[in-house]
């Protein structure tokens, strides 16, 4: 058994063995796809992905949401540089926009170094791999970051570029302190289309000191407050400068708001049931006590096998809620035994 520390220095090492030869602090480069919604386990990558070029003393020179991009001012701040893209489980067809935003790139960037970040991936139909499939063939300078042994056996087969294994960005972030439980148990999972097949909450929900919330919803205002938050650290810090300075720390500021709200909730219990896998990610920062449900399609359990995350005495990965809430109760009684 590892230690939750243990295990985020393990993936941390391997993260940056996997990238050693794909980054070069020294020349310009731009970070692409700005996760600019409620879900907090995109913005943990996005700040996971800004504490490893952080680590190089280095910051992006050009970031954007993808309706937000303008090729001009791209290449204006980065000329023939790198592209990142950003990590997450977006890699198919599975949420609409992001797999043609990916290929428009390749297509109009052809030859140029261009990075995704890890990723999932997962395909629906068979037409949209053969078009992934040959942008990819015509860009000819792609590499693609899998999280998981399946996503690394699909791309093998279907992509002609270099693909790797590499652990999701988010534990660049590194150990985050636990804030102080008031409830004994939260549910947090999922209300979308990734949903899983093991949510019967009967005997979760009438137990007493249960709370349940998937990502919470932000304020009303947040787009304007972050961005005069963000204004105001840049002036304090003496980082206040052109367009894409300011758009950069906005989008910071943005992605550790939810970051922070999303520990906020998953600390808020003394134990946890989730069936996100940044749930689960964000669990082993804080050191929480938790169990983890699958996704619809295999997305958590393909990562925890591939990178052995379990291996703790604070998670696991359980087939239903009724088998989360046994385990959690067996380990209750267990640390109770030993104090």
């Amino acid at each position: 058994m590892e230690s939750n520390i243990t295990i985020i220095s393990r993936l941390q090492g391997l993260i940056a063995n996997c990238l050693s030869d794909l980054f070069d602090p020294s020349e310009r480069y731009a970070l692409l796809d700005f996760p600019n919604h409620y879900n907090i386990g995109d913005s943990a990558i996005w700040l996971g992905e800004l504490a490893y070029f952080d680590g190089k003393r280095s910051r992006p020179n050009y970031v954007t949401e993808i309706p937000t991009y303008s090729e001009e001012r791209m290449l204006g701040a980065i000329g023939d540089g790198r592209i990142f893209l950003h990590g997450g489980g977006n890699f198919g067809d599975i949420w609409a926009g992001y797999r043609q935003f990916r290929e428009g790139m390749l297509d109009r960037h052809k030859g140029r170094p261009i990075v995704q970040l890890p990723q999932t991936i997962h395909f629906k139909d068979q037409e949209n791999v053969d078009s992934t499939a040959r942008a990819i063939e015509r860009h000819g300078n792609f590499t693609l970051l899998v999280r998981d042994k399946k996503s690394l056996a699909f791309a093998q087969r279907w992509f002609q570029c270099e693909v790797r294994m590499c652990p999701d960005m988010a534990f660049c972030i590194g150990p985050v302190t636990k804030p102080a439980p008031q409830h004994e148990l939260l549910l947090n999972l999922r209300e979308d289309q990734e949903v899983g097949g093991a949510q019967d909450l009967t005997a979760a929900t009438m137990r007493s000191g249960t709370v349940k919330s998937d990502w919470p919803d932000e304020p009303a205002d947040f787009q304007r407050q972050t961005k005069h938050a963000a204004i105001l650290k840049g002036l304090l810090s003496g980082r206040i400068g052109g367009r894409a300075k300011m758009t950069e720390l906005a989008y910071r500021e943005r992605a550790q708001q939810r970051f922070d709200r999303g520990v906020a909730l998953l600390g808020s219990a003394k134990q946890v049931i989730t069936d996100r896998m940044h749930g689960h990610i964000m669990c082993l920062l804080i050191g929480a006590d938790h169990c983890v449900l699958d996704n619809s399609y295999g997305k958590t359990s393909s990562f925890i096998e591939a990178w052995n995350t379990c291996n703790t005495d604070k998670a696991q990965l359980a087939a239903t809620v009724d088998e989360a809430l046994a385990i959690l109760d067996a380990r209750r009684v267990g640390h109770a035994a030993v104090a």
